[in-house]
């Protein structure tokens, strides 16, 4: 089955017919050949595809055709008005492109964020920006373009004419689901130094302490509760290991070895690692140090922390964004598997990342952000 669409793009009115569940980025590039607009995760995720329709940036990649009966789209192509060369013009003074594959993406959003927030700060760019990866420029040419064209352009000069700044989302609590297994309770952080992704974490088991540091001190045992990962060729002080993720189009099994040390008469230990995905495409290290200490008779407190870089096609989860989401979906199921290995079961069956529970993850982190 197929329907006839009406879309102005870029101030042309055109016509396609497509099936419904056709995406908004397969007519703009098959149909009306406009290939300027990217695909690349294809997923919602790294936001090369994304476009302006109806004055709002959208993924064209996860937009249905359908739903776009009547919209007006605008494109890389017709982005020459005088915001548009504005931008243009200073992507190009700051250096803000390589290889050119996120740049009209990028374009779409900057657009966006210099009509809500005329002359933006850094940290606010920064933020709005999060959704859009470069995996070239390392964002700061981006970002000092940004600034440069915002701090140029009149607060009334490209105004919307909704209000933008309303909420768009309002907060709920959630219904409580029989058998559901609580979330931890955690504080911390998550911080870069440098190359470096910085987070710490602190949590309860609700286990006696000498336990805990059994299974803590036990590398082969405590791996084993960490989804993804498994631990083979364990010495006196070093191991080898693996690490399965799933993202999507990108798949990476990391293999590497480290070392390690535990300390019995003060519950802490430090590991240390390095490894590279089977195809090559991406490099990770990290450290990890943590301590375990006696909260009640039947309860301990772990206080973890783990530095990392990774270098590759996973490179954009060195970001904070991404970490923090991602962290707290794995913590609280190592901590769930965890509870039930020292309570005599075993860690979840389902050993590996995949797509949708990390970016569900991410997701429900940024709704706890934005209720804090």
């Amino acid at each position: 089955m197929t329907e006839t669409i009406c879309i102005t793009v870029n101030g042309e009115e055109l016509t396609a017919t497509v099936p419904p569940r056709t995406q908004l980025a397969e007519v703009l590039r098959d149909h009306l050949h406009l290939t300027g607009t990217h695909l690349g995760c294809e997923q919602g995720v790294c936001g090369a595809c994304t476009v302006m329709m109806d004055g709002r940036p959208v993924r064209s990649c996860i937009t249905f055709a359908g739903h776009c009966d009547g919209a007006t789209i605008q494109t890389i192509e017709g982005g020459d008005d005088p915001l548009g060369q504005m931008l243009t013009e200073a992507f190009s003074r700051h250096h803000a492109l390589q290889c050119g594959f996120c740049t009209p993406g990028m374009l779409a959003t900057s657009r966006d964020i210099l009509t809500r927030f005329p002359n933006p700060d850094e940290k606010l760019v920064r933020h709005e920006l999060s959704g859009n990866i470069c995996r070239c420029t390392g964002y700061q040419g981006i970002v000092a373009a940004i600034l440069d064209v915002g701090s140029q352009i009149d607060a009334t000069a490209h105004p919307r004419t909704d209000d933008v700044r309303r909420a768009v989302f309002t907060p709920f609590e959630p219904d409580e689901v029989s058998g559901a297994a609580p979330a931890p309770a955690t504080a911390g952080s998550v911080v870069q130094d440098k190359d470096w992704t910085v987070i710490t974490r602190s949590f309860d088991l609700n286990h006696p302490v000498d336990k805990v540091w059994g299974l803590f001190s036990d590398v082969s045992r405590v791996a084993s509760c960490v989804p993804g990962a498994s631990v083979s060729d364990v010495s006196e002080d070093t191991f080898s290991g693996t690490v399965e993720v799933s993202f999507g189009p990108i798949k990476a099994r990391f293999g590497g070895q480290g070392t390690y040390a535990n300390n019995p008469q003060s519950r802490n230990g430090h590991l240390s690692g390095s490894g590279a995905d089977k195809n090559g495409q991406s490099k990770v290290r990290g450290e990890l140090h943590y301590d375990i200490v006696e909260k009640t008779e039947n309860t301990s407190t772990v206080d973890v922390k783990f530095r990392f870089n990774i270098q590759g096609v996973l490179a954009q989860f060195n970001r904070p964004e991404l970490v923090t989401g991602f962290v707290d979906f794995l913590l609280q199921r190592f901590v769930a598997n965890c509870n039930s290995v020292l309570s005599g079961g075993t860690a979840s069956s389902d050993h590996k990342i995949s797509a949708f529970s990390l970016i569900l993850a991410v997701i429900k982190s940024w709704f706890k952000r934005s209720k804090s």
